[in-house]
């Protein structure tokens, strides 16, 4: 008897597949490249919006580091918030000018976008990435991520970097590279448990550490 796979973010019957990331992301790239897992319609259909956001912050927030992001920001998601212009709306508000500097502080390197992010975003934001790591965590172990599990995220920034010593880190990770110049993540992990360290990287930044623990664990 032909067992029905499902879907790793409910557990109901899956009748399709999700991209980890967003397909959205990654245009012109066969899906054979990507990651994809077993999902239902209406997990699929549920993060749409989500994505829609994610994809267009992480653009936005990278245009002026990436030409992979800039690209994508005045291109994709140019003619697609032309089809949604409240959601236009709402990201053109919260962006604005700031002055440049270099990591020492000492050069001014010119302006560059920032973002003014509401407590609305962050939700929006933890939740795709959270299914992302749910995503990565079944690509990577065969095996859905308990619910029970408790998954830390912490945006990277450069206080955050230097006081976790990510960069060394980074160097310790096993790293797959999905596409060079969109999305890559690295991992460590606990081989009985599966309890692992992550860093994940779009348009070659690393923007979200995550800790994934068992509750006992993470106590």
């Amino acid at each position: 008897m032909k067992t029905v796979p499902i879907c790793i973010f409910c557990g109901s019957p899956a009748d399709t597949r999700e991209h980890i990331p967003a397909k959205q992301f990654f245009k012109g790239t066969p899906d054979m490249n990507l990651i994809t897992v077993p999902s239902c319609k209406n997990c699929n259909k549920g993060f749409q919006k989500d994505e829609d956001f994610f994809r267009q912050f992480n653009a936005g927030f990278l245009m002026d580091r990436s030409e992979r992001a800039k690209e994508l920001m005045e291109n994709q998601i140019t003619r697609s918030i032309k089809r949604k212009p409240a959601l236009a709306h709402q990201m053109f508000s919260q962006m604005h000018l700031v002055d440049a500097y270099t990591k020492s502080k000492k050069v001014y390197i010119g302006k560059a976008t920032a973002y003014h992010i509401t407590a609305s975003d962050t939700k929006r934001i933890n939740r795709i990435v959270r299914k992302i790591i749910e995503g990565l965590f079944f690509h990577e172990f065969k095996q859905i991520l308990p619910k029970d599990w408790v998954v830390r995220i912490v945006w990277v920034n450069p206080k955050v970097e230097k006081e976790l010593g990510l960069i060394e880190l980074a160097k310790t990770l096993k790293w797959r590279v999905i596409k060079e110049d969109t999305f890559a993540y690295g991992v460590d992990f606990v081989p009985e448990t599966h309890q692992s360290i992550w860093l994940i990287d779009f348009f070659k930044v690393s923007l979200f550490y995550l800790l994934v623990l068992d509750r006992k664990t993470a106590k």
